[in-house]
């Protein structure tokens, strides 16, 4: 098959569509190399698709600018956005760590055999994740005094992970309101996360007298939050931190070896998104460091980490409708969907945009294209996947939602009793499930019934 020529972005998170994502002279949406009719056609829709190649290109470029760090630098995918065995073992592929925030996200990682490290996160950690990190010697970000003081009392009554000491970040709220929506802000004053600055010499000395049960406070973690476009803020909570490092060492008398700067590099999710390039973020990060710490204060390099999530995977991910119904009236007209909220949470959540194109008609006929509303088959009338797509479509048509790899299969729910789709990966022409979609088997396994009924 002969492709038409794409224009792309140097970076993969300011691209909309993947960067496997080709138009046939056929006029169909190839991913992977493989036409999006066949892959319905193959593995049913709503379909999740992710773009292997598109994963890969961005885990190189944030690689690279971290290689400008003069200390030591990891970077950490931040599981959230995306997790299932498939998906850590092409981040162990790069040497990435992992940042998780339950059980179930670190059951994934050693199913999948991860070797890296592991973070965990969370503002109201349960005592089985705090000991699970106590025996699989995870680094603790610690969003609390209620953390520490049970992972001292896990410590003592520990019968595995007693060889080396739990490692402790103080996750801070740094006090800056970045540009973006109110629910994924995390950063501000107000912030559900994190250790006010006012309480820092607390905690730290709250960590310092568990050092004999076996805590060891390695640094300071923040993130401001997510679908950042300029990379200015992760300058600012830089240079707090620095500020902060310099705080401790002239009253604590040590040095803090560690420093987490989160994540939240955004992405495209439609021409009006300019997000900064990946390799550009942390060369940007590795600038800063050098600056605030080395040449303003004089302080050591830490061993920086840093969390990419959804800039990482959500570029590389397309869904698939059948378009099954369709609804004109005096003041909109709408196209339903074989999916729609129970997939895709992010709109009637966040009022999240996304670009819309018919896969299996993408450049449309002259004098046929017209405003429609994407509309989901769920039970809520907010259930709009996107308000307005000039597009040229009609029923039995595919429609592809781009840059849904973040946030979709992760928030996903079987609402009105639907089952979740199948999710593929793909690469050089092929195509094969990372996820198995759902059964009704599956959907009705954990039914009970009272024995009174």
């Amino acid at each position: 098959m002969k492709f038409k020529e794409e224009t792309r972005l140097k970076s993969p998170n300011q691209n909309i569509m993947p960067l496997s994502a080709r138009v046939g002279e056929d006029n169909i949406l190839y991913l992977g190399g493989i036409a999006a009719t066949e892959l319905v056609e193959k593995f049913g829709s709503p379909l999740w698709v992710m773009c292997q190649e598109t994963i890969e290109q961005s885990l190189k470029d944030i690689l690279a600018g971290l290689s400008l760090y003069k200390g030591k630098a990891t970077a950490c995918y931040a599981g959230k956005a995306f997790l299932c065995t498939a998906i850590i073992r092409l981040i162990d592929k790069y040497k990435f760590g992992l940042d998780v925030v339950s059980q179930g996200e670190m059951e994934t990682a050693r199913q999948a055999n991860f070797t890296g490290a592991i973070f965990l996160h969370g503002n109201n950690k349960s005592d089985l994740e705090l000991r699970s990190a106590i025996e699989r010697q995870l680094i603790v970000v610690a969003d609390n005094r209620e953390d520490i003081e049970k992972l001292a009392q896990f410590r003592k009554e520990a019968s595995r992970g007693q060889d080396s000491p739990t490692e402790i970040l103080l996750r801070i709220i740094p006090g800056i309101d970045l540009d973006t929506h109110d629910h994924i802000k995390t950063g501000h004053d107000t912030s559900k996360f994190g250790i006010p600055l006012s309480k820092i010499d607390e905690m730290i000395s709250l960590v310092e007298s568990c050092k004999d049960v076996g805590l060891k406070l390695i640094g300071l973690h923040a993130h401001i939050g997510s679908q950042a476009m300029d990379i200015e803020p992760f300058g600012e909570v830089i240079e707090i931190f620095a500020d902060l490092y310099q705080k401790v060492f002239e009253k604590f008398g040590f040095h803090m070896p560690h420093l987490d700067i989160g994540g939240g590099l955004g992405i495209a999710y439609t021409a009006s998104d300019k997000p900064a390039a990946l390799k550009d973020w942390t060369a940007y990060i590795s600038r800063s460091m050098h600056e605030s710490f080395s040449e303003k204060r004089n302080l050591p390099l830490p061993h920086l980490s840093i969390e990419p999530g959804r800039c990482l995977v959500g570029t590389a991910g397309v869904t698939l409708y059948r378009v099954g119904r369709t609804k004109d009236l005096d003041k909109v007209s709408y196209l339903s969907v074989d999916g729609g909220m129970a997939d895709n949470p992010r709109p009637i959540t966040y009022q999240a945009k996304y670009t819309a194109a018919v896969a299996n008609r993408m450049e449309p006929r002259p004098g046929r294209s017209k405003p429609w509303s994407i509309v989901g088959r769920y039970c809520e009338s907010g259930d709009i996947i996107v308000e307005e797509a000039e597009l040229d479509a009609e029923i039995g048509d595919l429609l592809a939602i781009f840059a849904t790899g973040a946030y979709n299969f992760s928030m996903a729910s079987n609402y009105n009793r639907t089952l979740r789709p199948t999710c593929i990966m793909v690469k050089d022409g092929r195509a094969e499930a990372i996820v198995e979609g759902e059964t009704y088997q599956d959907l009705l396994a954990r039914d009970k019934m009272p024995s009174w009924l």
